[in-house]
């Protein structure tokens, strides 16, 4: 990881070297070990700096570990440089060749091994995928956080979070509900330059549709097309993942009622059965979009609902275990592909 810091010395300001340099020289001698690099050894270094040490009790710890030749050098060096008040607490590891300017830098950066826990949120994954993923980490308990921000389908941004829990408290959840739309905020501002809260709302929606029926971002692209276009002709959208989604929404609200809340698995809903039942999110039946997200769209989605391709398809379907899908032009066609790719 620190091959990145090995470039520092080509972003310090060249005035500030030659200062260091010439009052090293002044004073140390041998100041050229400043930037001559320790071995650190195959194996990582591990030093632990606590709150308030100063820059010279940090040296001594490194001279200690051998990680450095002169503890004045290191004092002269980080206090002539500024970073002599930056150098942070915490349990760092260090391996490899570096030098007193890369071992500062990366004290004075805070570059240390995190306890924090790394929460990865896939693009498309619904609110109940995102509860399971904490509950997996031991987190929280079943439906905590879904239970509070299923109403925020579509606006909690997919990313890799950072959790510190005992830093955040028993708040935490809501600390991180708020990092996701605060992130959703900033990623899609550009993107949606000055379309209205409604506009945005409908790509949102699309773009939540498109993290569930295509994968790259050609079929995407065609997919967000095809459904502008049905929509343009007052065709149903006959979208199976908005029918699943509600399905799971409709039984997600009665476990709540019930004081028993259970995240829902939309893979384990029939489309068969509920096609029958009116629901909101039943495309088979109601015209138009559903009335919300069906998951949480990343930028590749939203840019794709954004910029549809226009064609001349009207169906889409993907067979069984695979990822490719299948376009038709007519209500034939697609009937033929159902029949030869699905067996219906």
């Amino acid at each position: 990881m620190f091959k990145r810091f090995k470039q520092i010395k080509k972003f310090k300001a060249v005035a500030i070297l030659v200062a260091i340099a010439f009052v090293l020289f002044i004073f140390i001698p041998d100041f050229y070990i400043v930037f001559v690099p320790v071995q650190a050894g195959n194996f990582p270094v591990q030093i632990v700096i606590e709150e308030g040490q100063s820059s010279r009790t940090i040296a001594g710890i490194l001279k200690e570990e051998g990680l450095i030749r002169s503890e004045l050098a290191f004092t002269a060096y980080v206090r002539l440089s500024g970073e002599a008040g930056k150098l942070k607490a915490g349990k760092y590891n260090f391996s490899g060749r570096l030098d007193v300017p890369e071992i500062a830098f990366i004290l004075a950066n805070g570059l240390s091994e995190s306890d924090d826990i790394r929460l990865l949120v896939s693009e498309g994954f619904n609110v109940w995928e995102i509860d399971r993923r904490l509950v997996k980490l031991g987190l929280i308990k079943e439906g905590e956080f879904s239970s509070e921000y299923y109403n925020e389908e579509g606006y909690l941004f997919p990313d890799t979070y950072r959790i510190n829990r005992e830093a955040e408290g028993e708040d935490f959840t809501k600390k991180l509900r708020e990092r996701m739309a605060d992130n959703f905020k900033i990623k899609t501002e550009d993107i949606f330059g000055t379309l209205n809260e409604k506009e945005r709302k409908g790509i949102i929606i699309v773009a939540s549709i498109l993290e569930k029926e295509a994968r790259t971002e050609r079929d995407m692209k065609l997919v967000s097309g095809i459904i502008y276009k049905r929509l343009e002709l007052g065709r149903h959208l006959q979208v199976d993942a908005t029918v699943t989604y509600g399905a799971c929404l409709r039984d997600f609200e009665i476990s709540i009622s019930r004081n028993i809340v259970r995240n829902c698995d939309v893979t384990f809903q029939g489309v068969a059965r509920e096609i029958k039942i009116n629901g909101s999110y039943n495309t088979y039946i109601r015209n138009g979009l559903p009335p919300g997200p069906i998951s949480n769209p990343g930028l590749k989605a939203i840019s794709a609902a954004l910029n549809p391709t226009k064609s001349d398809y009207l169906y889409y379907l993907t067979p069984r275990g695979t990822n490719d899908i299948i376009y038709s032009k007519t209500p034939a066609e697609h009937a033929a592909n159902r029949k030869k790719y699905l067996g219906i």
